[in-house]
């Protein structure tokens, strides 16, 4: 037996093709369909996209494509869900490093900060706007509920950082309803700003709306 088989050790070595050891082509191959996937979902649309059409962007056969996903739906789900993770751990690491102190400065001071990393996020790629705005609206049943709760877990983030900094304890449903608002805000600015480099005034505009309506809305009546 030659030495560093790994035979006997526990270990399985795969086989190397053009330097590039199994699990390096698989993540190599899911890179590639997740880039096409994003181009075509944002430019075509997911209901015009098919699964051959993302395979020959990409340059991944069929068979590599199921390997990775079920099927379309199971794609576009994947993007939403990679464009939903960072716009929340962006949040959180704001939110971690915001303003301390507690009251209403502390309170609005938390909401632009928030609000800043959020949509410096998704137009990091503008592409996000259209794929996890609108093409995954709607979709199917299954998926719908995938975004509810994604919705709601939003909601519960901006909420317990909102009490933390001191802000009364607020009706739920206030904060599951600011949440797509944020995105509408957001579409209606990308599609009409004249300067789109700069969302400083959307930031101005969303952190006003909210720190606000933490003050009018109805109290927590739990």
């Amino acid at each position: 037996m030659t030495a560093g088989s790994g035979a006997g050790d526990g270990r399985t070595v795969g086989r190397v093709y053009a330097g590039a050891d199994a699990p390096t082509r698989q993540a190599e191959r899911l890179a590639k369909l997740e880039a096409a996937g994003l181009q075509l979902f944002a430019t075509v649309g997911y209901q015009e996209t098919t699964v051959a059409a993302v395979c020959e962007l990409a340059k991944v056969s069929r068979r590599h494509f199921y390997e990775q996903f079920a099927d379309r739906e199971a794609l576009l789900r994947h993007l939403y869900t990679q464009a939903q993770d960072r716009g929340r751990a962006a949040v959180a690491d704001a939110l971690a490093g915001g303003a301390r102190g507690t009251g209403p400065e502390a309170v609005r001071a938390l909401v632009s900060a928030g609000v800043a990393a959020y949509i410096g996020t998704v137009l990091a790629d503008p592409r996000t706007l259209r794929v996890a705005f609108v093409e995954v609206v709607g979709v199917s049943a299954d998926l719908e509920r995938f975004r509810l709760a994604n919705r709601a877990e939003w909601a519960a983030l901006v909420r317990a950082a909102a009490e933390d900094a001191g802000a009364r304890a607020t009706a739920p449903w206030v904060y599951a309803a600011f949440i797509p608002s944020v995105n509408e805000f957001l579409m209606a600015w990308w599609q009409n700003a004249p300067d789109r480099s700069d969302p400083a005034e959307l930031v101005a505009v969303l952190t006003s709306v909210l720190a606000d309506l933490l003050v009018a809305a109805p109290p927590d009546g739990n």
